[in-house]
């Protein structure tokens, strides 16, 4: 099925197939594999753990955890299921800058 325009978050586009941009809209997000290089993913995921220990200051960034996950994981940075407002630290927010992003 697809979406009336008046209620669709893409246009049409070059980049995603119909099925894709369907998808989204169905769900609000959507996976596409190997569109990041894993050596930046790992760089990245480096860094959001050190954010996640406080091992280095992301100024004004919120880190939010799921506390039911607590009693499997500790206080292991698998609680934690969001960090906003990361734009002040450069190697986190190099992902948004990213051409393939």
């Amino acid at each position: 099925h697809v979406s009336p325009l008046w209620l669709s978050y893409t246009l049409d586009n070059d980049v995603l197939s119909s099925e894709q941009r369907q998808f989204y809209e169905d769900n609000g997000y959507l996976l596409v594999r190997k569109l990041v290089s894993d050596a930046d993913i790992e760089r990245f995921r480096k860094q959001f753990v050190r954010i996640c220990n406080k091992e280095v200051n992301a100024p004004g960034a919120v880190i939010m955890k799921d506390e039911s996950l607590r009693s499997q994981y500790g206080q292991s940075e698998r609680v934690v299921n969001k960090v906003q407002d990361f734009q002040e630290d450069d190697e986190l927010f190099r992902y948004c800058t990213l051409p393939e992003v």
